[in-house]
């Protein structure tokens, strides 16, 4: 045999060798059950969905941006007042907007309360726009007093003094971030206090649970406001 030859027989080995072998891999391929390759998919795409959302994540978390909603459902909170008065349309902010302060429309007592809202955006501050709700009471009185929170907190709760009606209220306002913490005592500044001539009665005071925010008011009247209640909605930390 010629060397020739021999190469060439060499070569024609090494060729039908390879050709086994990629013949073998694509038959244990075909053979290979289909629930097995269903499974390898599905490994996969698991694999990388996780992988995004953990990336989607730490993109979004870092450190205090988490993202914040207004929750749908809302708390009432009872502030307190007399058992006298019918029930009286509620005073609301519209979806995605918290109270920022009220008003309130006094004659002899109370008669009007309506509140000053502000859309709260998903890191938490509050956008500049300003919208008023509803009034919730009885149609009277001509004086109006203004009690509204500093630029940048929003309405949590209330102090003041009731008896037979609402004598006199404060708002109590905190930074909308701290009360998404779920604090029970967040930093607090009050607001000018509204009240109604004489005003007597007893110490009152309510605030929405932990991460809570006013976005109503609640009451029952008659010739006057008889009593008043505030509604909470939670502030819900999402990615």
């Amino acid at each position: 045999m010629t060397p020739n030859s021999r190469l060439t027989q060499t070569g024609s080995v090494r060729i039908a060798t390879v050709f086994m072998i990629l013949f073998a891999v694509a038959f244990g391929a075909l053979a290979m059950p289909r629930g097995q390759q269903q499974q390898d998919r599905d490994r996969d795409w698991y694999r990388d969905r996780n992988r995004d959302r953990d990336r989607n994540r730490d993109r979004y978390r870092g450190g205090d941006r988490d993202i914040l909603i207004i929750g749908y459902e809302r708390a009432i909170r009872d502030f307190g007042g007399g058992n006298g008065g019918r029930p009286s349309q509620d005073a609301q902010c519209d979806g995605g907007f918290v109270a920022v302060g009220f008003h309130v429309q006094t004659g002899e007592f109370f008669n009007q309360v309506w509140l000053e809202c502000a859309p709260m955006r998903s890191d938490g501050s509050l956008g500049e726009e300003r919208r008023i709700s509803a009034r919730t009471g009885s149609p009277g009185g001509r004086p109006v007093a203004d009690a509204i929170c500093p630029q940048g907190l929003a309405l949590r709760g209330l102090r003041g003094r009731t008896g037979a009606s609402i004598d006199e209220a404060g708002g109590m306002c905190s930074s909308v971030r701290d009360m998404a913490q779920g604090y029970e005592n967040p930093r607090t500044t009050m607001t000018q206090p509204a009240m109604r001539p004489r005003a007597g009665g007893r110490s009152a005071e309510t605030q929405c649970p932990s991460s809570g925010v006013v976005t109503g008011f609640r009451s029952t009247s008659g010739e006057y406001m008889d009593h008043l209640w505030i509604m909470c909605s939670e502030i819900q930390r999402s990615y």
